[in-house]
This record gives C-alpha cells, sequence and structure tokens, in this order.
C-alpha cells in the first residue's frame, strides 16, 4: 500500500522525528520472562531466480532460470526496494523513505517477483529476498549483472538452514486498509513483531486496531502509530535497537543456542556513513539476549572485519558493526 505524501504528513514525520523520544502515557505492556517467541520458518533456505538478463549468471550456476507458464503464477509482483529522501519542512535535512518489502513478507507472501528493478538496485532485492527467506524472481537492469553477480556469490557463502525469526511484538490481522503502512513503519523502526489471527499472550505486546490502546483513527498517521507501538512496548524491551543510522532494516532469527543478525542497508549509496576513517564504526547494535558473536561478514567489507568493543550490560549484548555496503551478517552464540 503507498501511502500519498501531503504537506501535512510531512509535518507530522518531521514532528515524530522531533519527538519520537517522547513517551505516550498509559500504555499497558503484558510482559513475560525467557526468550523470545519464534515464528517458524520453511526448512529450507529461499531460492533465487533470474531472468534472461541475467543468463550469464544462471550459466555459472548462481541463480536457477526464472519459471515460465503457470510455474510463474505463484510469483506476485511486489516493488523494487530502495530509499527516497522526502524534503522536511521543520528540519534542513531530508527524511529518508524506505521502500522496503519486509511487511508484505510478515503478511504471508512466500514467492515473489522483483520484476521491474531500476538500475543501482538488483543486489539490494537479492538481499533482500536473501535476508526475508523468500523464492524471488529478480529482473535485473543489464548494468546490474557484475554487481548481482558479486551479491549472489556473498549470498551463497553465507547460505544457510533457515532459523526461526525472534519477535516479542504480535499484530492482530486486520481488513482495515490502514494495517499495510502500519507494518511498513513497524519494519522501518525495527520493532520486531509477527501478524497474529488473534493476541498471543505469550508476546511482550499485542497491537489491535479498534481497542482503546491502538485506535484505528490513530493508524491513519502510521509514524505516530508506530511511534505509540514503541512507547508502549518500552525501549528496554526492544529486541533490536540501532544506533547511528536511520536506513537499516534488522531482522533476527535463532534459537535457545544461536541467532543471526541480519541488517540491510538501504540508504543511496548503500554505504553505511561511518566518517572520514577507513575503517570507523557506523553502527552500535543492542540486543535482548547475552550472546557472544561467533563469525561477522558483510558485503564490500575486508573479510578481516569483525564487530567490535562487545559488551553485557545486564541482560543485553552491544557491539559495533564496521562499514558496510547493502548487507551486514552477524552470526552469534548464547551465552550460558
Amino acid at each position: 500500500m503507498k501511502t500519498q505524501i501531503t504537506p501535512n504528513l510531512l509535518i507530522s514525520c518531521s514532528r515524530h522525528l522531533l519527538f519520537s523520544g517522547l513517551l505516550l502515557a498509559g500504555a499497558t505492556v503484558v510482559t513475560h520472562g525467557g526468550p523470545a517467541p519464534v515464528v517458524e520458518q520453511p526448512a529450507a533456505p529461499g531460492k533465487l531466480h533470474l531472468t534472461a538478463a541475467a543468463s550469464s549468471l544462471i550459466e555459472q550456476g548462481l541463480a536457477a532460470a526464472a519459471p515460465t507458464g503457470p510455474d510463474a503464477a505463484p510469483y506476485q509482483e511486489i516493488p523494487s526496494p530502495g530509499v527516497r529522501y522526502l524534503p522536511s519542512v521543520a528540519r534542513a535535512t531530508n527524511i529518508p523513505w524506505i521502500d522496503s518489502n519486509g511487511w508484505r513478507f510478515a503478511r504471508g507472501m512466500r514467492k515473489v517477483s522483483y520484476a521491474k528493478v531500476p538500475a543501482g538496485s538488483a543486489a539490494l532485492a537479492a538481499a533482500e529476498a536473501f535476508v526475508f527467506n523468500v523464492d524471488a524472481i529478480i529482473n535485473p537492469d543489464p548494468k546490474d549483472v557484475e554487481d548481482l553477480g558479486k551479491m549472489l556469490r556473498f549470498l551463497k557463502a553465507h547460505e544457510q538452514a533457515p532459523l526461526p525469526d525472534l519477535v516479542n511484538i504480535g499484530v492482530v490481522d486486520s481488513p482495515s486498509p490502514l494495517l499495510d503502512e502500519v507494518l511498513n513503519l513497524l519494519t522501518r523502526r525495527n520493532l520486531l513483531y509477527k501478524v497474529v489471527p488473534a493476541p498471543d499472550r505469550t508476546l511482550d505486546l499485542n497491537v489491535q486496531l479498534g481497542t482503546p490502546d491502538f485506535p484505528e483513527e490513530a493508524a491513519a498517521n502510521p509514524y505516530d502509530f508506530a511511534a505509540r507501538v514503541r512507547a508502549k512496548l518500552g525501549d528496554d524491551k526492544r529486541l533490536v535497537r540501532l544506533y547511528g543510522t536511520s536506513t537499516v532494516i534488522a531482522r533476527l532469527t535463532g534459537d535457545r543456542s544461536r541467532a543471526r543478525l541480519s541488517l540491510l542497508s538501504f540508504s543511496n549509496r548503500r554505504q553505511q556513513d561511518a566518517g572520514a576513517q577507513a575503517g570507523a564504526q557506523g553502527i552500535r547494535v543492542r540486543l535482548q539476549g547475552r550472546y557472544q558473536p561467533a563469525k561477522f561478514a558483510a558485503y564490500g567489507a575486508s573479510p578481516e572485519a569483525k564487530v567490535s568493543d562487545v559488551r553485557h550490560p545486564g541482560t543485553t549484548t552491544e557491539f559495533w558493526v564496521p562499514d558496510f555496503n547493502t548487507l551486514a551478517i552477524v552470526d552469534l552464540e548464547a551465552m550460558k
């Protein structure tokens, strides 16, 4: 669902950015101890398919040929991922508007087609499909074939059996046309959720449109609604927090012994602005749970790159992620 960008919405967006740290009163949160509930994943990794525009990559065995005819029917066309910078009426800078398909995958899309991928976006589309573990057809611009090949090699090197999603927010499914944009903003704010048919008492927070805590009219402004969800959950219960970026989406998967944190960058140049010094640390990560980083890999980063300054305040884990391009993967082991 596309939200029309109006002056009123831009003003609201700016206000949200300025005042997102303010907590809303009257929050009712059900808190449960123990690890975050999990969302089961398919047993096998998602498959990437390419159109004839990237036939050379198919010949190299980096991806399968795109299905045709009736075999292509289950694949739903989705927009290419990316970012747009919208002018702000309240600040001298622009507001990054991330176009991510994460909310579509949360609603159950498992077979998708990136049929119209503009130049410069094919590698990001492949990384998005990989991170969210979906079967995807990618129709790249011919200019992107070389870069796409590099990304596919990177993805193959770090493919593994899917782990369950780690979430602690349940969003009750609804026919309301406002729900899609609500889910989109929750994804972009790294508030880890799953769509449920009814409130799930094992989760820290359940979000249901039409309830006193989440009136449907509040969802008309998805920015404010996402801020309401964040406030009612409480920052100390967020499973993932990222500092130093507004254009990275996180996905956390795992079980009781291990976890994988995937960081997907949507910035225009895909490279985190980590300052002038090469190898500077661009993103500070805070996770709920005590983990020890076991492996780090990032597209465009040095093979020797690794996370640094690992700390364990209370029941959390913090570390710096090196500068990276498009996708970084941190594999973690749970500490006993």
